[in-house]
């Protein structure tokens, strides 16, 4: 696989690497929320399950079987989609997949995921809330010394290059007329991994688009602070592997207006967003992540008139299980 970001930083192609991902996923005009309005449309990145960890994924698989293991152990809420998506993707690759479960609100969306999950063999433990789920996944990785650990988000600097690499899949794409250059890119934001990578490769590039992350949890883990660190590190990891060329200050901006009470509930505009997304992308949206993505993006419509807006789309419209 021959990806941009291995002109950026050379050493890279030296590390192990699973394709897994179809590029370039495509950008399209969505007229029902204004003629500036843009989609990248990473929800349709892999036939399997798509939206943003399938890019990661790429570096995380190509790393266990590098190591020799065969197992993963990773965290999330009751309806991760990053749980899921390494069940989907893990399993399909030969992995054995556990994954140690937080409670968060209930919703169709969470049957959905646990559903999914099964389905493609994940060992599922539900572990409660935040302290018996750390002790739970110690307790996990203590029976299995050899398993690869895969923490919440996702969001190592080694996993970031992916959405370093997405944008300049993205630039790619401006270059060649598919999508004007955009002012601006809305994206969920939980860990933060894929606005840290998205908001540097434009840095690299030297383009002044802002990169708008929606966060979608708690502020003591995701705030410009931990922001700032993922920035560093995945940029040092980027010069250690032959980064040579200036990079510009990456122009990154966190959105708290949405998250309501907490990862995973609701509120009416994530509830407004996550229909709204079903209208425009055809599949069902949810209030974790993309509802309240696409709750920030309509209110940025109003109050940047005259920018050229990109929506970041996150969330998998494959491989979901249909909803009656």
């Amino acid at each position: 696989m021959d990806l941009p970001l291995f002109d950026v930083a050379p050493g890279l192609a030296r590390r192990p690497f699973i394709s897994l991902a179809a590029r370039p996923t495509p950008v399209e005009r969505v007229p029902a929320l204004g003629e500036r309005v843009w989609a990248k449309r990473d929800d349709v990145v892999s036939p399997r399950y798509g939206g943003n960890k399938v890019r990661r994924w790429e570096w995380l698989l190509g790393l266990a079987r590098s190591k020799g293991a065969r197992r993963i152990v990773t965290v999330g809420g009751l309806g991760s989609t990053q749980v899921t998506s390494l069940c989907v993707h893990g399993h399909a690759e030969g992995f054995e997949v556990d994954a140690v479960l937080f409670d968060q609100p209930w919703t169709p969306f969470v049957d959905e995921a646990l559903l999914l999950d099964e389905r493609a063999d994940g060992h599922l433990l539900k572990a409660g809330g935040y302290l018996r789920t750390a002790f739970k996944t110690i307790g996990v990785l203590r029976g299995e010394p050899k398993a690869l650990f895969v923490p919440p988000g996702a969001s190592t600097p080694l996993l970031n290059v992916a959405y370093v690499d997405a944008l300049l899949e993205l630039a790619a794409q401006v270059e060649r007329g598919e999508v004007p250059r955009p002012d601006r890119i809305i994206v969920a934001c939980g860990s933060g991994g894929t606005a840290v990578g998205l908001a540097l490769g434009a840095a690299i590039l030297g383009w002044p688009t802002v990169v708008t992350a929606v966060r979608i949890t708690d502020l003591l883990v995701s705030n410009p602070l931990t922001l700032r660190a993922l920035l560093s590190g995945t940029q040092r990891l980027l010069r250690r592997e032959g980064l040579t060329r200036p990079v510009a200050r990456p122009r990154l901006e966190m959105d708290h207006r949405f998250i309501g009470g907490g990862y995973g509930f609701s509120t009416p505009e994530a509830e407004l967003g996550a229909r709204r997304y079903g209208e425009v992308f055809g599949a069902a949206g949810e209030v974790t992540y993309s509802g309240k993505a696409m709750a920030a993006l309509e209110r940025i419509v109003a109050e940047r008139p005259g920018e050229t807006l990109l929506f970041w789309n996150t969330l998998s419209t494959t491989g979901r299980e249909p909803r009656g």
